[in-house]
This record gives C-alpha cells, structure tokens and sequence, in this order.
C-alpha cells in the first residue's frame, strides 16, 4: 500500500515537474519573441536606423557597458538619431507593450469568469464610460495638466472606473452580482454613454471634432514617457495580482458550484478578479482610445495554443498580445507612407472576421 501511494506521488511529481518546464520553456520563448519585436520596431519609421546603432544606443544606457562606447565620436546623424529612438519610437513601442497587456490579460479574465469566450474587456462599459470622460476633456480641457499628468487619460481612466462601479452595483443582487445580470447592465450602460458621446461629436464643428473621432477608433501615435509612466503601475500590478488568483479562476470557468465545493469564495473572487481586470482596461483605454478584438482575440488564441490553465494563460496572454499589437502599429505606421493609419482600424479589420469565425464555430457546436 505504501509503495503504491509512492509510485502514485512520484507519479503526480513527474507531470507537474513536466508540466512546469514546459510552461518555462513558454514563457521564456516568448520574451524572446517580444524582445525581438522591440528591436526590429525600432527600425520601422520615415527615418531608417540601423540595428548596429540601435543595439550601440541601448548599450550607451547599460552600466558596465556603457564605459566601452564613446558617446562624443557619434556623428549629428546619429545623435538625432539618438532621439528619435528614445524619445518617439520607443515610448510609442513600449506603450503598445502595455495596451496589449492589458487589453489580453483583461480579456482573459474576463473569459474566465463569464465563461464566454466572445466576452471582452468593454463588456461593463469600461469603453464606453473612457470615451464620456476623455470627450469632455478633450472638448473643453485638452491641453490642462493635474499634477503633472494630462487631463485628457486621467479623465478618460476616473470615469471609466466610476462606470464599473456603477454597473456592478446596479447588477447586485444582495452580495452577488450575477453574471447575466452583469452582462445586460453593462451592454445598457455601454449604449447609454456611446449615444453620449455620439452627441458630443455631433454637436461639435471645429478642429476638436478631429479629436473625438480619433479616440474612438483608437491610436498610440502621440503617447509619450508621462503616458506610459502612468499607466504602467496599473497594467503590472493587474497582471501580478490577477496570477494569484489564476488557480481559483480555473476552478470558476468549471462552474461556480464547482468552485465552491473545491473551496472557493466565487463571490469575492468575481469581484476582485473583475475590478482587475476593468482597472487594466480602463487603464489602457485612458491613453490609447478605443482600441478593439485584441481581448477578445489573443486570449481565445492563446488559449488553443496552450490550454486553459490560467496559470500559465494569464502571462503568456499578455505577452501575446503585446506582441500583436507592437505589430499591428508597424503596420500602421508603414502602410500609410507619410500618414500614419490609427492601429486601431488594423485591430478592428483583423478581429472581425475573426469574430465571425468564433460565432460560426459556436453555431456549428450548437448544431452537434
């Protein structure tokens, strides 16, 4: 009996021993992959920048490196060169870093508790509430600071996350807030405030009308250090804080009684997992628009690729979907040669029929 219960604990050993080296070998596959997508964006421009300058500035800001380039041999080119990489391009890549955390790691989460592979960070009106806010700064505050930080993504951020809470608490019912009842409040409220800000844009004649369209269909292109600074507390913390609760999650995409009989507080886990979720998208959306289908894409991708642990799911989706979308602004930037498209019409044309797709594959689930 004894041998029998040791053969079975080397066995469970064994697999997840297994199992973790694979999740490893993800995991570290792909931050290679983004570290490699970073510095092949850095040569996408109207300015053409060679690799060896690339990795040769990145070495200058490098302690112990940096000793061995001699900064003062550089030519004026490559100074100004210097400056684009630094000062435009990295911070607009780094930032599409961060959105596509959010936005996948958010849609994650989101898929994991609705148990909806076709629910998306928007789906409590987080969209919706952002665009009110940024309209209203952008109509009569653009340009102001609070402290340092501009108006229009501080707005954009406050009242998306005032929408949420309005959302939920209209949703409860006693302590619990029923998924269903979650989902139909928040499509009502994302409706109500989308006819708002449609009023803003309809009521508006000058040069800021330009302003409001370009946040709905989402863009990265003026975003700066102070932006990414910003939001960068929020999208780390979401996705550290969301991993530990990856196991529980797991056990709610089973169904919630199943949760609760294996031990879990469904209730209070929903509510913080979904205010985790809506904090990162809420935080993306504040600087970035109305970015859409990447937390409703890479997640359901993700998860084909890897399975539907959430322990592994959560990062590998952040990193996928950071990925996608530093590539989806190279796009952007490159085919509209001196025009820049805003990224969100690429998001929007690649997540469509992707949409399309995953409603054909549920009808014909449906059907069997």
């Amino acid at each position: 009996m004894n041998d029998h219960s040791s053969n079975s604990s080397n066995r469970v050993e064994n697999t997840y021993s297994k199992r973790a080296k694979r999740w490893k070998l993800i995991i570290a596959g792909l931050i290679g992959a983004l570290i490699l997508t970073i510095i092949l964006s850095l040569n996408i421009g109207y300015t053409a920048i060679s690799y060896s300058d690339i990795l040769t500035y990145f070495g200058t800001r490098i302690p112990g490196i940096n000793n061995f380039i001699d900064t003062a041999s550089f030519s004026r080119e490559q100074l100004a060169n210097q400056t684009i990489i630094l000062d435009i391009r990295l911070p607009r890549i780094l930032s599409a870093l961060l959105i596509g955390a959010a936005l996948s790691a958010s849609g994650t989460i989101f898929q994991g508790v609705f148990r909806n592979p076709m629910a998306d960070p928007y789906v409590l009106g987080v969209s919706a509430g952002a665009s009110v806010g940024a309209g209203v700064a952008l109509l009569w505050g653009a340009g102001l600071n609070f402290f340092g930080f501009p108006i229009v993504p501080l707005a954009a951020f406050l009242t998306a996350l005032a929408t949420i809470f309005f959302v939920y608490n209209i949703s409860r019912v006693g302590t619990r807030a029923p998924e269903m009842s979650l989902l139909l409040t928040g499509i009502a409220v994302s409706i109500f405030l989308a006819a708002i800000f449609q009023a803003m844009q309809f009521m508006t004649t000058d040069h800021r009308l330009n302003l409001l369209v370009n946040w709905q269909i989402g863009s990265i292109t003026n975003i700066g250090w102070t932006n990414w600074w910003s939001v960068l507390p929020f999208v780390a913390a979401g996705i550290a804080m969301s991993y530990f609760y990856a196991r529980d999650l797991n056990m709610i995409s089973l169904g919630e009684d199943t949760a609760q009989h294996l031990g879990v507080n469904t209730a209070h886990t929903k509510k913080i997992l979904l205010a985790l979720g809506s904090v990162m998208a809420a935080a993306a959306v504040s600087i970035s628009g109305l970015i859409g289908f990447v937390g409703l894409m890479i997640p359901h991708i993700t998860r084909l690729i890897i399975g539907p642990d959430h322990r592994l799911l959560i990062p590998a989706s952040a990193l996928v979907g950071s990925i996608y979308l530093i590539l989806c602004d190279n796009l952007a930037r490159s085919i509209g040669g001196a025009t820049e498209v805003p990224v969100g019409i690429i998001t929007a044309l690649a997540g469509g029929p992707f949409l399309i797709f995953l409603l054909r594959r549920s009808r014909q689930k449906y059907r069997m």
